[in-house]
């Protein structure tokens, strides 16, 4: 989260609706004034002798306060003014408020001392208001109104005034929130007064946020009250940061899991209220440092001869004469064969290792705080690249060939259980809430080896530009099968600058719509397991090794905290989103498989494979033919499969085609994605779309089966049979030329305009592949990710189209009885129930959640 918050700062600012251009300049702060009076010392009236000691800010000036009575008055001074605004977190804060701390000097003579806190702007307002403070602090907060109106009031009093009223309308009712799935929150306290911490706790819980953060223990019984049982934890990172292969390392984890449940149990909370700990935020590392520091590590360079050998290499294998010669390398440190196998190794080597660690980071979670519970790992890589060439980020040799930055492949996380509850997060806007089940596919695929879950963070200072987006994001999530949802944060944001959505008022509404949403459908949802989709996109792996490698000093390329999927990103990884979108679009759901599940029967149920990657090992791609020969469907875009692992050509899938040769410029997309190349025109069952991105040549025999061709004549188009399956090959990418069809007009608003011909295409070799489909829709761009369980099936519908459709009609299959079936946004439905299938009609807005019960369900 680090690095993507400031980068998106802007963009976050931009939503909100508070006049909030800049922080306060010095000469716009009023002269204000404060003088408190103790009510209450645990309850009692204080004694008449009790004197005790104030200091506003950091001014030296200082009042006293004898029994009840009323101290004499704290006045600002612009020494003050200016020392405030040059400190945390008031300096960083770009919203015309101050936050200033009145402190007791000295100690607090009870654990609860009562306040009555009057506040004045010189020549304007003046507000008496309660406090309850447990420490020594009461804040007091100078803010604006949208008007530009001045105010002043305690952190509590300000609350009261802003936060209350914008969050009136997004109320839920107790039975309205979610109970089983978590939405964890944090509310992040300025001071040490109870009201505030209570009243803004409480706010959260009314909006359906059913976890919070460890709170000071105080306020622990006000959680519980509001009807919340369940903690979350979050930390940076454990010991070794992505690494750690000191021999007593089972030890330190068990002490640090230890640690880190301790605060928790402190509070008053239990192992079993913990509802799930996030590890570990965004992990990445950079290299060359990591070469060097692996290289003087002789624990590390053992752990690497040890995957090598796992391999089934040899140090000759790599170019070495004895293993005490094979060292890390980076991607200009190699000019052979051997040397490329070295390199490739050892970047392959990094990610693999850390998933290694941070599995038994959870192991160690796991035996503090039992079995099963969700410890959360967050990526920021959002196509999932395990490497990336070129100086990217804070990498501190940004003049070395050899700097790159590497991070986790996704599923390889999951192979290895890195965690028990994947993550990424989001920072998008509402024009891009369908990326989230592109996500949520990826990271499904991942958990599934293990039957773990995932997870994520939501960002909502980034949404609120319309009603619909927040929901879609968050059943985008849910309807794929997330249980465990951190929001990242309300904040207030004075507390926490620059990543806060407390003043992003247009998102508080559709966030708890969200969550009425889900509990609504809950009973179906939470126990709901998603179908194994029938159609399959491979992961690029292998390939991410040689990109740019033309390049001395690789430039161009950007996935760690990049949001956008196609700018500065490689055509072939793009094209995986964009094929994900195509079929999204249709309804038809998506798998993620890698290089392995190629090969060790990953692809048992699957129909349809569709392969972008420029590089296989040999080992895959094999195994890839094999499942082709008993009867799949592989899809194959430019360029891919046309080399090994270690980039080396290969001409198997060539020759099953009839080319003989193929020319493919290997670049990356522009910053501005509205600049990736046009590349001409295309024809397809009688539909024009235009093509985007790079364009591939092939020369092909007279017996290749060419079934279109481009404007100029050259095969765009090929297939061939293989077997008792199919393979079809495209000379462009299909799926990225779909995505850039689609247009947004800002403000959040969905992006329209899609190409018919690429999804109808696409739509008809699914359907030639006889890949099935958990639900029918008889229309386009709407999705339905179904989840199934012993008491029902949960279908959600994401409309994606732009606007409210009518009469949307959909087919689910089903193997027992359909009892009752409801509408999560209460909408009015028809049901025809039929033997093998149900059919419900009903409007659609921008998302729903039809929940079709079984007439002997088993009840939770």
């Amino acid at each position: 989260m680090t690095t993507t918050r400031f980068l998106l700062t802007a963009l976050a600012l931009a939503t909100c609706t508070l006049s909030a251009t800049a922080f306060p300049p010095i000469e716009e702060v009023p002269a204000h004034r404060v003088r408190l009076r103790v009510t209450t010392v645990d309850g009692e009236v204080p004694a008449e002798t009790l004197s005790l000691t104030w200091q506003m800010g950091t001014a030296a000036e200082q009042v006293t306060t004898v029994g009840d009575q009323w101290s004499d008055w704290l006045s600002s001074s612009p020494d003050l003014v200016a020392k405030e605004l040059d400190r945390y977190p008031n300096k960083n804060n770009r919203y015309w408020q101050m936050r200033t701390l009145v402190t007791l000097r000295g100690k607090n003579p009870g654990s609860a001392l009562g306040l009555e806190v009057e506040s004045a702007i010189a020549n304007h307002e003046g507000q008496k208001t309660p406090a309850l403070i447990w420490g020594n602090t009461v804040g007091l907060m100078l803010w604006k109104d949208d008007a530009g109106g001045l105010h002043i009031d305690t952190l509590a009093g300000h609350g009261r005034r802003v936060y209350s009223d914008a969050l009136r309308a997004a109320v839920l009712p107790p039975e309205e929130r979610p109970k089983q799935i978590f939405f964890g929150e944090r509310y992040i306290g300025g001071d040490t007064d109870l009201i505030a911490w209570n009243e803004g706790v409480d706010r959260l819980v009314s909006m359906g946020f059913n976890a919070m953060h460890p709170l000071p223990e105080p306020v622990v019984e006000t959680v519980r009250k509001g009807g919340v049982a369940k903690v979350w934890g979050a930390v940076y990172n454990p010991p070794g940061y992505a690494f750690n292969f000191a021999e007593d390392r089972p030890q330190i984890f068990a002490d640090f899991a230890r640690k880190m449940a301790e605060g928790a149990y402190k509070a008053g909370w239990t192992r079993e209220d913990i509802a799930f700990w996030v590890t570990s935020d965004e992990p990445g590392w950079y290299y060359p440092a990591k070469y060097e520091e692996f290289n003087a590590d002789p624990l590390a360079l053992a752990a690497f001869h040890g995957y090598l050998r796992a391999q089934g290499l040899s140090p000759q294998d790599l170019g070495a004469e004895s293993w005490e010669a094979v060292r890390f390398i980076g991607r200009n440190d190699h000019d052979d064969l051997p040397g490329r196998r070295l390199f490739y190794w050892s970047n392959r080597f990094f990610p693999w290792a850390s998933s290694r660690f941070f599995a038994e980071v959870t192991r160690a979670y796991e035996a503090e705080m039992g079995d099963g519970i969700p410890i959360m790992v967050n990526f920021n890589n959002f196509l999932g690249r395990l490497y990336q060439a070129g100086p990217v980020g804070n990498n501190r040799d940004k003049e070395s060939p050899n700097a790159a930055m590497g991070q986790h492949d996704w599923l390889e996380f999951g192979r290895e259980r890195g965690s028990t509850c994947i993550a990424t997060e989001d920072w998008f806007g509402d024009a891009q809430a369908g990326q989230w089940s592109f996500y949520a596919a990826r990271l499904r695929a991942a958990a599934r080896f293990h039957n773990e879950q995932f997870g994520a963070l939501v960002i909502p200072r980034t949404s609120g530009q319309r009603p619909g987006g927040m929901p879609q994001k968050i059943l985008s999530l849910v309807g794929n099968g997330a249980k465990s949802i951190k929001f990242f944060t309300f904040g207030p944001e004075y507390n926490f600058p620059g990543n806060c959505y407390s003043e992003v008022r247009d998102v508080f509404v559709p966030l708890s719509r969200s969550m009425q949403l889900v509990a609504r459908s809950e009973a179906l949802l939470f126990p709901g397991v998603a179908p194994v989709p029938r159609t399959a996109i491979l992961t690029p792996q292998s390939s991410q090794l040689w990109d740019l490698q033309e390049q001395e000093i690789a430039k161009g390329l950007l996935d760690v905290t990049n949001t956008n999927l196609v700018r500065r990103h490689m055509p072939y990884m793009t094209e995986t989103f964009g094929l994900y979108t195509a079929f999204q679009h249709q309804a038809i759901p998506v798998d993620m498989v890698d290089e392995l599940g190629l090969h060790d029967g990953s692809l048992a149920v699957t129909r349809l494979l569709l392969v972008t990657a420029p590089d296989l090992p040999d080992e895959s791609r094999e195994g890839m033919l094999r499942w082709v020969e008993s009867g799949g469907t592989l899809l194959l875009t430019a360029g891919a499969g046309a080399h090994d692992r270690y980039n080396q050509p290969t001409s198997q899938l060539d020759a099953i085609l009839g080319i003989r040769k193929s020319t493919l410029d290997r670049q990356v997309y522009p910053a501005d994605p509205k600049q990736v190349a046009t590349s001409g025109q295309l024809m397809l069952e009688g539909k024009s779309f235009e093509l985007r991105g790079p364009r591939e040549s092939l020369d092909v025999t007279a017996e290749a089966n060419v079934t279109a061709r481009f404007e100029d004549g050259q095969p765009a188009i090929l297939e061939s049979a293989h077997g008792q399956g199919r393979i079809v090959r495209y000379a462009f990418y299909p799926g990225t030329s779909y995505l850039l069809s689609g247009v947004s007009e800002g403000d959040g608003a969905l992006p329209t305009g899609f190409s018919p011909a690429v999804r109808d295409h696409l739509g008809v070799v699914a359907k030639e592949a006889a890949v099935t489909m958990p639900v029918l829709v008889d229309r386009p761009m709407i999705e339905a990710p179904v989840l199934i369980s012993e008491r029902g099936i949960a279908v959600t519908l994401l409309n994606w189209s732009g606007d409210d459709q009518e009469e949307v009609r959909l087919t689910v299959p089903v193997d027992r009885a359909i009892g009752e079936v409801t509408s999560a946004a209460g909408t009015a439905i028809q049901v025809d129930r039929q033997t093998d299938h149900c059919i419900v009609t009903l409007d659609l807005g921008d998302v729903d959640v039809i929940s079709l019960h079984y007439t002997n369900r088993e009840e939770p």
